[in-house]
């Protein structure tokens, strides 16, 4: 397989997504000029008083884009998107070089020495390019064609959140978002889907996969946890999961390569999607038929 990257078309994304966020979200002085702040910060602290834990609402938090992100496989364009809910920090007004820099301070990182969240991050990026999932330091590394030292998987993926803003229990990270904030964020979410095109989008967490289906049309089931869909004008794939760190047992796979969640649906589900986009690239929205729309069940994904 040979590995490549076009680092000139990755740029110019990275510029038009700057510039979106500049006057939609965070303005160039780092001002918060998102027109549903008051909205948002309503919904979670106008509602916090009473028997409810007290609340922390974070705004401004953007999307990390790694310099390599327009991969190209054996000639094919292969772009993965990862979309999890939100960072859950307490840090405003993080850019989209702040938030690069922060996703490659955890690819210095050992795998076992990530958060649960981004050691899922790391299995699932070395399925989208081909491996197995792993905890060894090679495996995460990429020999690009023209470049003369290895690139980290980490900056080889985009990953953007539903929610630009976090809200928690204060001094933790559980999470008080609601769908309020969900609906009032997804303009930017589809804003940022179609200035980066993926071809496989990887969603972390069963509330993500239901607001994301809002944006989704044309869809079609490929497999159990792997449908074909239209985004933002842009056709791809949606690979849909519970989060890497949750709680239960049969749900999580951020914790352990060894994870029955991780070998049982997410090996298989990647697979497939990486199988579909090297051999003939994303398909399109041919669609013949009603167009159905994909169950939850038991807290699950579709399946």
């Amino acid at each position: 397989m040979t590995l490549a990257s076009d680092t000139v078309t990755t740029a110019r994304r990275i510029d038009e997504l700057g510039q979106y966020m500049a006057e939609h979200v965070l303005g160039p002085s780092g001002q918060f000029i998102c027109r549903m702040l008051g909205s948002c910060r309503h919904s979670v602290l106008g509602r916090s008083e009473g028997s409810r834990p007290e609340a922390a609402f974070t705004a401004g938090q953007l999307s990390h884009v790694g310099h390599h992100y327009d991969l190209v496989l054996d000639g094919v364009p292969t772009r993965t998107l990862v979309i999890a809910m939100e960072t859950g920090r307490a840090r405003e007004g993080v850019t989209l070089k702040e938030r690069h820099a922060e996703v490659m301070r955890s690819a210095s990182l050992a795998f076992t020495a990530r958060n649960p969240h981004m050691r899922g991050v790391t299995s699932a990026l070395r399925l989208a390019v081909g491996r197995d999932p792993g905890a060894d330091r090679d495996g995460e590394q990429l020999r690009l064609d023209g470049t003369r030292s290895p690139v980290h998987l980490f900056d080889a993926y985009a990953m953007a959140n539903m929610r630009l803003c976090s809200a928690v229990v204060s001094g933790t990270s559980k999470s008080l978002g609601n769908p309020t904030m969900s609906r009032n964020c997804s303009p930017h979410l589809a804003a940022t889907i179609k200035i980066l095109e993926p071809t496989l989008c990887i969603v972390q967490g069963v509330e993500v996969y239901k607001a994301l289906t809002v944006l989704m049309s044309r869809r079609r089931q490929i497999a159990p946890n792997l449908e074909q869909a239209r985004i933002a004008g842009v056709d791809t794939l949606v690979a849909a999961f519970t989060h890497p760190s949750a709680m239960r047992l049969t749900s999580h796979w951020g914790r352990l390569t060894s994870a029955p969640y991780l070998h049982g649906t997410v090996v298989p589900t990647i697979k497939a999607a990486h199988q579909l986009v090297t051999r003939r690239g994303v398909p399109t929205d041919n669609v013949v038929g009603p167009r159905r729309r994909p169950r939850v069940v038991d807290g699950q994904p579709p399946g």
